[in-house]
C-alpha cells in the first residue's frame, strides 16, 4: 500500500482520526481546522472538546501574563514557564479581539480569563475613538446597559489614584479568541469584586461570584451560572472583617479562596454555594503577605516576617486544619548571586514572588521572582536547594515597559496562561 493511500485511509476513518487529533495541543488543532470541513467539524464538536480536555487533564500553565495596568493597548508582558528555545518564544494572542481599550486581567482560571475594560470619565480621545454611539451630555456620558457604573475605584498598582466611572466585564478564552460580555442585573450595592470559578474537568460551564459591600462589614454574594446565563435569585448575605482581600481570589479544589490579614479568612464552596472559614498562618500577626496562589491543587501563601528579604512559603493542609512552612526563600542571597554572576547592579533592589510552581518532582519546584533594580528581570529559584537561573524569555509590550519602569510587579499582576479548547 502506498503512503498516499494510507494517509487517505486514515483521513477517511473518523474514529482513527479522532484518536490521533485528541492527542495534539490546542494550538495545533486550531490550525488543523483549516485542513478541511471534516476536520473543522470534528475539532469543533462538543464531544471532541470534552474528550480533549479530559485527555490532557489539568495542564500546568505554559506562561504568565503580567497586567498592563489599564493602558490604552490591550497588550501584556508574557513570561514563558516551560522549557523553550528562542524560536518558540511567542506570547499568546493579545486581547485586541475584544474591541475594547484599557483592558485589565482580573483573574485567570484553568484557561479562561476574567477581564475588565475601563471607561475613564471626561476623556475626549477615548470617547471619540471607542464610544461614538454614546449619548453625551455636558456632565457625563450615558453608558450602555452592558456597562456597570462604579462611582469610584482605586488603581492599587499606581502611585496616583485614577478614577473610572464605568467598566465592562468579559470572560474570554485567549486560545480560541472566544469571549462573552457579562451583563448584570440592577445591583443596589457597589460591586467590590468579581471572582471566576471554572473547572473544565467537572463541567464545561463557569460561574461568576460577585461580591457586593452593603456597609463596613456586611456583604452580599450574587452568583452567575453560564449554563443558564442567569444570576441567582437568592443572594447570600454574610458578615466579614474588612481585612479579607476579595479582589485577590484563588480557585483551588472547586472553591474560591480569599486571604486575610487576620487569623481567619473565608473560602466559597462553588458546588454547595456556601461559605466556610479558613485559618491563616499564626505568624501573620507580625508578617506581610507577599504571595497567594495555587499550584497542582496546593494552596500557597508567601510571607515576609523578620525581614522583607526572608520569605516563608506556607502550604495549606487539604483538610484546612492549618498551614505549614514548606519552603524558604532568601531574596538577599538571590540579589548577591546575580550581582556576582551577571554583574548586575544591586542598587535600589526590589523583588517580588510572581508564582510558586509545585512540580511533579519535589526537587524541581520553583519560585518565579520579579527583580527590579537598575534593570528588570525574571528569576527562577529552586525551592529545594536555592539554585538560580536567569529567565531569558520576557516578551514585553513596549508601552507596558515604559509605563512600569517605576512599578514593581507583584503576584496580583501575574496570571497563569493555559491553552484550552474550552468554549464560552
Amino acid at each position: 500500500m502506498s503512503v498516499s493511500s494510507s494517509a487517505t485511509d486514515i483521513a477517511n476513518n473518523e474514529d482513527l482520526l479522532f484518536e490521533i487529533l485528541v492527542r495534539l495541543p490546542p494550538k495545533s488543532l486550531l490550525c488543523f481546522k483549516c485542513v478541511s470541513k471534516q476536520w473543522l467539524s470534528l475539532i469543533s464538536s462538543p464531544q471532541f472538546i470534552v474528550t480533549h480536555i479530559r485527555f490532557r487533564g489539568t495542564p500546568a500553565p505554559s506562561g504568565l501574563l503580567l497586567n498592563n495596568d489599564y493602558l490604552h493597548t490591550p497588550e501584556f508582558h508574557y513570561v514563558p514557564l516551560t522549557h523553550y528555545n528562542h524560536t518558540e518564544l511567542t506570547a499568546p494572542p493579545y486581547l485586541s479581539y475584544l474591541g475594547a481599550p484599557r483592558i485589565k486581567i482580573l483573574q485567570s482560571c484553568n484557561g479562561l480569563l476574567l477581564c475588565s475594560s475601563a471607561y475613564q470619565k471626561k476623556d475626549p480621545n477615548y470617547e471619540l475613538k471607542y464610544f461614538d454611539d454614546f449619548m453625551q451630555t455636558e456632565d457625563d456620558v450615558l453608558l450602555p446597559d452592558s456597562w456597570h457604573v462604579i462611582p469610584t475605584i482605586s488603581n492599587s498598582c499606581s502611585q496616583t489614584r485614577i478614577h473610572y466611572s464605568g467598566f465592562r466585564f468579559y470572560v474570554c478564552n485567549p486560545t480560541t479568541r472566544q469571549f462573552k460580555t457579562l451583563s448584570f442585573p440592577f445591583f443596589q450595592y457597589q460591586i467590590l469584586a468579581l471572582n471566576l470559578a471554572f473547572d473544565p474537568l467537572h463541567s464545561p460551564y463557569f460561574k461568576i461570584v460577585c461580591v457586593l459591600r452593603k456597609n463596613l462589614d456586611s456583604y452580599i454574594l450574587h452568583i452567575y451560572n453560564s449554563e443558564t446565563n442567569t444570576w441567582n435569585l437568592s443572594p447570600i448575605s454574610f458578615y466579614a472583617p474588612m481585612t479579607i482581600y476579595f479582589r485577590d481570589p484563588v480557585f483551588c479544589r472547586r472553591a474560591i479562596h480569599w486571604y486575610s490579614s487576620q487569623q481567619t479568612s473565608l473560602y466559597f464552596d462553588v458546588d454547595k454555594e456556601c461559605l466556610n472559614q479558613m485559618p491563616m498562618p499564626r505568624s501573620l500577626t507580625y508578617g506581610t503577605v507577599r504571595y497567594f496562589g495555587e499550584s497542582r491543587g496546593h494552596l500557597h501563601l508567601v510571607m515576609s516576617t523578620t525581614s522583607t528579604l526572608e520569605l516563608d512559603v506556607f502550604e495549606l493542609e487539604k483538610d484546612y486544619s492549618s498551614w505549614s512552612v514548606r519552603y524558604h526563600i532568601n531574596l538577599d542571597a538571590i540579589r548577591v548571586a546575580f550581582r556576582d554572576i551577571y554583574g548586575i547592579s544591586s542598587n535600589e533592589f526590589l523583588a517580588s514572588v510572581l508564582r510558586i510552581i509545585r512540580a511533579e518532582k519535589e526537587e524541581e519546584s520553583e519560585a518565579v521572582i520579579f527583580m527590579f533594580g537598575m534593570d528588570c528581570m525574571i528569576v527562577f529559584c529552586n525551592l529545594r536547594d536555592g539554585t538560580l537561573r536567569k529567565h531569558m524569555g520576557l516578551v514585553p509590550s513596549r508601552e507596558a515597559v515604559v509605563h512600569n519602569l517605576k512599578n514593581l510587579h507583584s503576584f496580583t499582576d501575574a496570571f497563569p496562561f493555559i491553552e484550552t479548547l474550552s468554549t464560552i
